[in-house]
């Protein structure tokens, strides 16, 4: 020290260069002064520092496990009044979890540094590659390259892997949206197990033909004949669906071409001049006339329906689900109005049973993934009160083998419906010029190439959504379904920062169990007191040099250096 400090307590004498003998350094053997292992001055630090990156890195695998395949509304930390982000959080944990262990590794790259000048003579430069390699990344990136690899390669490496730590970690959660249900009174639709609008009491003086209709049934056949869509009624709060499934009444139509088997029945005797009229009958006895005369006019459309049942038989007819038989005949006619491209059609409206399932709404839009017709033929059915009975009804028996529950038609609702269907509504007639045209019916909708099975498919579905919606309609009651984020732990990016941190204890370990072999290595870690209190003496001519220091103690450094005062030249 100089002469103005020659009154403080001893401190570091200056680093002077002697020359020395090349063979020095095998004939000197310096013993420093070692502690147990879980003194501060050894490895209790660093031991903890990694024991305690071990303990954050599983606190972060809690915190995936318990919120793996949660919403992520389930994640309310610290309290539900004022919650940090998960992801906040593992990035929190994360950087502390990488700094603790940072704290070790880079502790034990600077002890291998002494550990590495011990072994043999090395280029002094190494010191400085050390020392940039405890620093951090660049440092270590540098040291790999420069330099022979040892073990402390290995913390470089460390230290070069910590930076994806951290984005590794971040990888490994994902917030899919999935879908929740959730009971929703709100969430309905309707299905019918009878059709019995009641009105037993207010017949008791009418003829079955004055039985009142029923206008929504009407309006449902005409929007399904003149091809009309129609929103399916239902109730849904954004998106829903109904698990169940369920039975409902309703109608089905079958077509057939008839034709060929209807012409050879024709029978057209002249009513006067050119003009004759010409009638025949559907295999399903069904009669239809026709109207001709030569460059004057020609019959287009006719339509006739039937209905299956008399007003007062006392049994179901044998035909008997079908309900009402549609005959159609349509033609075109040239400008001498002689008839072409005949074509006559067969329909018949007949009972029976849907099984609806995987039901799902969403906005305005509702379907049935699964529609299943359940046929119920003759024998099912039953009457009570007779045909002809105001209070009569008609029911099937149900079925728990099949599922099926009963089934119910009220005789007067039956009968308006079987009226209408016969009825100058629909049946009509359409006759292409001199011709005045008393009954068009429904004839716009079904003359020409329109697909009648189509449409009479079409009018029956409308009629059993009526049904499903009318006045014995019961209440399918399904869930809402939720757009939820939830938390989604994708573990394999976690491999990452265990392998890293599983790297960090090896490197531990082996670096602590080779310094205490022996106590010939000074355990100054990255002490830069301890540098100071070095002397680095040169050899003579090519001869090694040596680093070597008269304070044995690290404390000893450390307490000389608390009270010292020392200034830059």
């Amino acid at each position: 020290m100089s002469r103005n400090h020659s009154t403080q307590p001893r401190g570091y004498e200056p680093t002077h260069a002697y020359d020395v003998d090349s063979e020095s350094p095998s004939t000197n053997s310096a013993v420093y002064k070692r502690y147990p292992l879980y003194k501060p001055a050894e490895w209790l630090l660093e031991v903890a520092s990694l024991i305690l990156s071990l303990v954050l890195l599983l606190v972060i695998v809690y915190i995936f496990w318990i919120t793996d395949d949660k919403p992520l509304s389930y994640w309310k930390f610290p309290t539900p009044e004022f919650t940090i982000s998960l992801n906040a959080v593992i990035s929190i944990l994360t950087t502390g979890f990488s700094a603790a262990m940072m704290h070790g590794v880079s502790e034990f790259i600077s002890q291998l540094k002494w550990l590495h000048f011990k072994k043999g003579p090395q280029k002094l430069e190494n010191f400085e590659k050390f020392d940039g390699a405890s620093r951090g990344p660049w440092g270590s990136f540098k040291f790999l390259f420069s330099i022979t690899w040892n073990l402390a390669a290995l913390g470089a490496l460390i230290t070069i892997c910590r930076l994806t730590i951290a984005p590794l970690a971040q990888q490994v959660i994902d917030y899919p949206e999935r879908n929740v249900n959730k009971t929703d009174s709100n969430a309905t639709f309707g299905y019918a197990h009878e059709y019995n609008r009641n009105l037993s009491g207010y017949m008791f003086n009418h003829r079955m033909s004055s039985a009142p209709h029923d206008p929504r049934m009407q309006s449902a056949i005409l929007q399904g004949i003149y091809d009309i869509d129609i929103p399916q009624i239902f109730s849904c709060p954004g998106a829903c669906k109904w698990d169940s499934s369920y039975i409902s009444l309703g109608f089905v139509s079958t077509c057939r071409n008839v034709t060929l088997a209807t012409l050879r029945t024709e029978d057209c005797p002249a009513v006067g001049g050119s003009h004759k009229g010409c009638n025949m009958t559907t295999p399903g006895g069904i009669r239809l006339s026709t109207h001709h005369a030569d460059t004057d006019l020609q019959t287009t459309f006719r339509l006739n329906a039937s209905s299956t049942m008399g007003e007062t038989d006392i049994t179901l007819p044998e035909g008997f689900p079908d309900l009402v038989t549609f005959a159609v005949y349509r033609a075109t006619s040239d400008q001498n109005f002689t008839p072409s491209n005949i074509n006559i059609t067969e329909c018949a409206l007949s009972l029976t049973a849907y099984e609806y399932s995987k039901s799902h709404a969403n906005g305005s839009d509702f379907q049935f993934d699964g529609i299943k017709e359940i046929k119920l033929p003759h024998k099912r059915w039953n009457i009570y009160g007779g045909q002809g009975s105001f209070d009569g009804y008609i029911w099937t028996n149900a079925s728990k083998a099949e599922g099926l529950p009963k089934l119910t038609l009220g005789w007067v609702d039956i009968k308006s419906l079987q009226f209408f269907f016969q009825s100058d509504m629909i049946s009509a007639e359409w006759v292409d010029g001199n011709y005045e045209n008393k009954n068009p019916g429904i004839s716009a909708a079904l003359i020409g190439d329109v697909d009648l099975e189509e449409r009479f498919n079409k009018m029956a579905t409308s009629m059993t959504d009526y049904l499903r919606a009318g006045p014995n309609r019961k209440t399918a009651k399904g869930q809402r379904v939720d757009k939820v984020t939830f938390v989604s732990i994708r573990w394999v990016w976690l491999i990452g920062p265990a392998a890293i941190e599983l790297a960090a204890l090896v490197f531990a370990l082996v670096t602590i169990a080779q310094n205490r072999k022996s106590s010939a290595v000074p355990l100054w870690k990255s002490s830069a007191l301890a540098v100071l209190a070095c002397q680095h003496e040169q050899g003579v001519g090519d001869g090694v040099g040596l680093i070597r220091s008269k304070v044995k103690d690290i404390k000893e450094i450390e307490e000389t250096a608390e009270k010292v005062q020392v200034q830059l030249e």
